[in-house]
């Protein structure tokens, strides 16, 4: 369990805490970091409430390839959707962020599409 936790803080873990950080307008970035944070340990909750039952139901083998799924497609949503912000300054990636079309454009036309349907 140790190894677990340890490689998942040294590799995926700090995406999800970097993003809230970095995708909010200043104007709104308190709240939404205080709700994201309350998301994140909810969902902590959620799973470690969850898997003594999800063992139960699909056994040990199945869950873990569950989970293996979820985590190849948040990796493939962060390779492909999230923007590089490396030496952008929080302005400018406010400013990229809010763009219909960040450059460079690697979006699905299936993620534009929903966005711009939503307003965004």
């Amino acid at each position: 369990m140790l190894l677990l936790v340890t490689s998942y803080q040294v590799g995926f873990g700090p995406i999800s805490w970097l993003m809230i950080s970095e995708i909010f307008p200043l104007r709104v970035r308190g709240m939404a970091l205080a709700v994201g944070s309350i998301v994140n340990f909810g969902s902590n909750i959620l799973v470690a409430v969850a898997l003594p039952v999800m063992f139960s139901a699909f056994g040990q083998a199945a869950v873990f390839w569950m989970f293996g799924g979820i985590a190849l497609a948040s990796l493939l949503f962060v390779v492909f959707v999230v923007p590089e912000t490396k030496g952008n300054t929080l302005e400018e990636i406010e400013a990229q962020l809010g763009e219909k079309n960040p450059e460079p454009s690697l979006r699905d036309p299936l993620v534009d599409s929903l966005i711009d349907g939503i307003g965004a």
